[in-house]
C-alpha cells in the first residue's frame, strides 16, 4: 500500500488509530502479538523501497526494530 495517510480534522492520526486498533484486538484475543508481527513481516516484504521486493532479512530488521514497537510497544 502506498497511499499518503489521509488529513483529518487534527492532523494525520492515521499511524495513531491503526495502533491503537491493533493493541485493542490483541487485548481482545482476536490477533496475538505474534499473529502481529507475522502480518508485518508479510507487509514489510512487499515495501519496494529499493526498487525490488525487501530480503527476508531486510524486512525482518524492519519489523523488529520499527514496526513491532510500535504496534507492540517496547
Amino acid at each position: 500500500m502506498t497511499d499518503k495517510p489521509t488529513p483529518l480534522a487534527h492532523g494525520e492520526i492515521d499511524v495513531l488509530i491503526l495502533q491503537a486498533l491493533v493493541r485493542k484486538l490483541i487485548a481482545k484475543g482476536v490477533l496475538t502479538p505474534d499473529d502481529v508481527r507475522s502480518m508485518l513481516f508479510e507487509a514489510a516484504k512487499n515495501l519496494d523501497l529499493v526498487g525490488s521486493e525487501l530480503t527476508t532479512e531486510a524486512a525482518n530488521v524492519i519489523v523488529q526494530e520499527d514496526l513491532a514497537p510500535a504496534f507492540l510497544g517496547s
